[in-house]
């Protein structure tokens, strides 16, 4: 193929997936889903508008790029202190996780599929992935416990690079009659290299950017951070082959938890330039896919999908899970929760040209078994997700949101960032775009429609604030939801005292921002020392409200608890009724207590009284 037939191929991949993105979007099924039917659509097997073959070794080295701007920009969005908190699940779901579903996919891959021994062994390692590309928009519409989301997220963007790299080890001994101590210690090898460069890097990086935003624009911001990303990506590939993944994740964590100049655009950027990404290769992989390679397979690939799915998954979560907080309900959504995404497509073609290359057989159906696995499991778990979290219970009361506006946002972040479970409505995409690069669900559509609300979610919601600039939106959507639904808390925002008394007629909580302002500043004046705990954000001032949901704690007088001796309990709310407490109260499942204290103290207070979701902290 001549230079101007791939230039017209290159536009039309770029082109299609676009619209793909757009069009999934619009009609709400899931675009990974639209892409890889696409891809198949323009693909050689039906129209052939575009042939992956023809970019020849091009098509290994751009894919690698892509997936490493995929999976940094799956790290910035990562709170460094959510990974803390679930620690122990992630480094068993990462180690013990992995293993397991390496070894019984292999078994499934051999048995079931009738794949040979070596390339069981090749796609049980491209198994122990699950993938950022399609766990992020599975979470913003399964509206799962904000707990859930962050476990599957990080487990999304961390064990790509176990598993990628265990991909790549398995191959190399495959090609070379390695020995598999060898292979044990290159992947160990890799892994680390990789990490550190990614932590040195993504340090420096976030620094860098700190020095360069103080100084220049938002743009030259934006384009340092992607050349930075892509410099340690390349570094890391330059020391040791495939471990540019576990650098490209590392060093997406630590410049997404370090504070620099016009970081939500560089946040933005990388959420537009990942999109694109995303589009991009799955077309490009998915019009690879030969109906040959899935026909060989027969009904026999189809079992081996379901067992991945009903059998594999549930193993690696409940070995990996065993002696955690999650309960049984959580483990066994996370369990539902395993689509394989572009790092298994990407590294199985990757593979498989390798293995065509050194004569291996058998290449076509390693890769008809994989994408068997991705499309299987990215189509149905893209439709059931949401429905297993609402038949397991897991999903959360939501704070709904109404207005995207500055205010809005300020406030869906805030609540976002206290681990609160939030949607929120606007008709602007523009603001909805901005709201969703920051991790939160958001609805595109008018908030005073029953059914934007019901698919926001208000039949569980406890709080519903609307905050738009017009008064009459405001009062018009909380009439709606007074009339419609059962929601606790009604919460509008109002500045003409006309509408603020209609409002409190309806037995609506009116917030006029002017007023509030200047409530606070008076008793910032008059009371300085409560006021200023109340209005920091320092670390050492805080105040958190925790439900009591620890059955080791109910019934127990607070004298007998073991708290941190620099927490204070300062009240109680029980059954609706708030009163102080003294030594020889007994605590009761459910109560909300009121604590006191520094934010590390308090999270060791809310261990002991909480059981599972230490992260569920409300700041105030």
């Amino acid at each position: 193929m001549d230079a101007h037939s791939l230039l017209l191929m290159a536009g039309m991949v770029i082109c299609f997936g676009i619209a793909t993105f757009v069009l999934a979007e619009r009609i709400g099924i899931p675009s990974i889903v639209l892409l890889l039917l696409v891809g198949v659509i323009v693909g050689p097997e039906v129209f052939g508008l575009v042939d992956p073959s023809a970019l020849g070794v091009g098509l290994r080295v751009l894919i690698p790029l892509f997936v490493a701007i995929i999976v940094f920009e799956g790290g910035l969005v990562l709170d460094i202190n959510d990974l803390r908190r679930l620690s122990y699940p992630l480094q068993m779901l990462m180690s013990v996780g992995a293993l397991v579903t390496w070894g019984s996919a292999t078994l499934v891959a051999h048995f079931v599929a009738g794949l040979s021994w070596p390339l069981a062994t090749l796609f049980g390692a491209l198994m122990s992935v699950t993938g950022p590309t399609v766990i992020t928009p599975l979470m913003r519409r399964s509206n799962a416990k904000e707990r859930l989301k962050v476990l599957l997220q990080a487990e999304g963007v961390l064990v790509d690079a176990v598993g990628a790299i265990l991909a790549v080890v398995v191959l190399d001994v495959l090609l070379t009659s390695g020995t598999t101590i060898s292979g044990a210690f290159d992947w160990a090898e890799r892994l680390l290299i990789g990490s550190l460069i990614g932590l040195v890097g993504g340090i420096g990086l976030a620094y860098a950017l700190r020095f360069i935003g103080s100084k220049l624009n938002a743009e030259t911001t934006r384009l340092s951070a992607l050349g930075g990303a892509i410099a340690i990506f390349i570094i890391a590939e330059a020391i040791s082959h495939e471990a540019g993944i576990a650098a490209a994740a590392v060093s997406g964590i630590a410049v997404g938890n370090i504070d620099f100049p016009h970081e939500e655009e560089v946040v933005l950027f990388k959420g537009d330039l990942t999109m694109l990404a995303i589009t991009i290769i799955f077309i490009l992989l998915a019009a690879r896919l030969k109906f040959a390679d899935l026909a060989a397979l027969g009904w026999w690939g189809v079992l081996a999908v379901v067992l991945m799915i009903v059998v594999v998954r549930p193993l690696c979560v409940f070995a990996s899970t065993l002696g955690s907080t999650l309960t049984w309900r959580e483990r066994a959504f996370i369990a539902a929760v395993c689509p394989r995404g572009v790092v298994a497509a990407s590294v199985a073609t990757f593979a498989a040209i390798s293995l065509d290359e050194a004569g291996f057989a058998g290449g076509n159906l390693l890769i008809g078994l994989v994408f068997m696995t991705v499309i299987g499991t990215v189509v149905l778990q893209s439709f059931t997700t949401p429905l297993f979290a609402r038949l397991l219970g897991v999903e959360p009361m939501t704070t709904l949101v109404i207005g995207a506006n500055d205010l809005g946002q300020l406030f869906a972040r805030q609540l976002h960032s206290q681990h609160h479970d939030v949607v929120v409505i606007d008709t602007d995409q523009q603001l909805i775009d901005r709201v969703r690069h920051h991790g939160i669900s958001t609805i595109t559509g008018d908030a005073t429609d029953l059914q934007v609300l019901r698919k926001a979610g208000v039949e569980r919601a406890k709080a519903v604030v609307a905050l738009t600039p017009s008064d009459k939106l405001n009062l018009l959507v909380s009439q709606v939801v007074r009339s419609h639904f059962k929601v606790a808390t009604i919460v509008a925002r109002a500045e003409n005292e006309s509408t603020s008394s209609v409002l409190r007629d309806l037995g609506i909580t009116v917030l006029n921002p002017l007023q509030a302002s200047v409530d606070a500043l008076t008793q910032l004046v008059q009371g300085p020392s409560a006021m200023s705990m109340l209005l920091s954000h320092q670390a050492d001032q805080s105040i958190y409200e925790v439900e009591v949901s620890n059955p080791r704690v109910v019934g127990k007088p607070l004298k007998q608890l073991n708290l941190p001796s620099n927490v204070l309990i300062v009240a109680i709310r029980r059954a609706g009724n708030l009163f102080v407490p003294d030594g020889q109260t007994q605590l009761q499942a459910a109560d909300q207590l009121t604590l006191i204290g520094t934010a590390s103290t308090i999270q060791q207070a809310d261990q002991q009284l909480r059981e599972g979701a230490s992260e569920a902290m409300y700041q105030a």
